[in-house]
Order: structure tokens, then sequence, then C-alpha cells
């Protein structure tokens, strides 16, 4: 189980992120609709491509922010991924049926990144995070910070000791409390197909 302490370095060490990321996301997917719009390219098949432009655009804006020793970068799939030292970031898309964290699906690397060792053995610092952002009904960007503590398979329920909705500003972040719990954590209704539906593939942008 996380240790109040072991929360409270997470949470110092994303708090540089909560603006930026949010701005990103807000910047990207407004050129995102702005594109497919001008082109008449409204149609749910256009879905996905609204999502990785999105992503293209956020990219682009992070690349040039001050991000207090966070490093962005490209992945698989068109994913984003931020490291500093050994804590990393992947940015994911939520899949488009409830409030769910896509699974890691089949590939290896994936699945032992889903696999964060416990706090006493390596430490909080070298732990792999999940910030898997989504619209609400205002239209507005969220974004929620998970640990995940282990891989897990389509319709099961994940286990994660670290699950924070990202405030969009570094000061409201450092008023938050954590509240250690042994409960399981429902991370959502996941995808028949965990391959290839990551991320939320046919999810908007």
């Amino acid at each position: 189980m996380l240790r109040p302490e072991d929360a409270r370095l997470i949470t110092e060490a994303i708090t540089p992120l909560a603006a930026p990321l949010h701005e990103a996301l807000e910047e990207g997917r407004q050129n995102a609709h702005d594109h497919y719009d001008r082109h008449d390219m409204k149609d749910r098949r256009f879905l996905k491509g609204r999502t990785d432009l999105t992503r293209d655009h956020a990219l682009a804006y992070l690349l040039k922010q001050d991000l207090v020793g966070w490093k962005p970068s490209r992945r698989g799939g068109g994913r984003i991924h931020l490291s500093r030292n050994a804590m990393s970031i992947r940015l994911l898309h939520r899949s488009p049926f409830g409030d769910a964290v896509p699974p890691p699906g089949k590939n290896r690397a994936r699945i032992n990144y889903y696999r964060n060792p416990a706090p006493d053995l390596i430490g909080v610092e070298a732990s792999h995070l999940l910030a898997v952002w989504d619209v609400d009904t205002k239209g507005e960007i969220v974004i929620r910070v998970v640990r995940p503590t282990k891989t897990f398979r389509a319709g099961a329920i994940s286990t994660s000791d670290y699950d924070l909705l990202l405030p969009r500003s570094a000061e409201d972040l450092s008023k938050l409390e954590f509240l250690s719990s042994d409960e399981e954590i429902d991370l959502g209704f996941l995808f028949e197909d965990d391959e290839e539906q990551e991320e939320g593939e046919k999810g908007s942008a």
C-alpha cells in the first residue's frame, strides 16, 4: 500500500505538469477540431483521426514548454510519453465506454510498465504512471493520473495505489491531501479486445 509520504512525492513530481498538460490538450483538441470541421470531415469514421491530431498538437505544445525536468517524447501508437529521472508518465485517451483506463494488451513492454513494484522495493521515484484524459460534459479537458499495481485484462477490476484527478493548476494540486486505502479501485469498463482498442482509438478527441 502506498504511504502518504510516497503519494506526496508523486504529487510533488507531477505538479509542474498540471497546467501544461491541460493547456496542451485543450490547444491540440481545438486545432484538431478546426482542421476536421474546416474540411467537413464530421463523420464518426474520422473520430480516431481527431484524437491522433490532438496528440500531435499537444506534443508540439509540450516540446516548447519548460516542464521543470520532464521530457516529452513520442512512443508507439502515437502516445505521448513524459519522463523525469526514473519516473515516467504515459498520456492516454480513455476508452469510449465509461471511465476506463486502457488495459496494456498483450505487448510485453506495456505489461511490464503496468506492473509497478511495491514502494518499499525501489521507491516511488521510479513509478510508471498513466495520465488518462477525457472531455467532460462541459467540453473541458479532464486528466486522471493513476499508478497501476498490476496488469489486467478486459473486463477485470484493476488495482491502483494512486488515483488523482489532476487539477488545472499547480496551486490547486498543492492543496490536496492523500488518504491511503488498501481497497481495490475500479478503473471502469474495459474493451473486449484490449490489444486493438488500446487507448480508446475509436474515441473522440
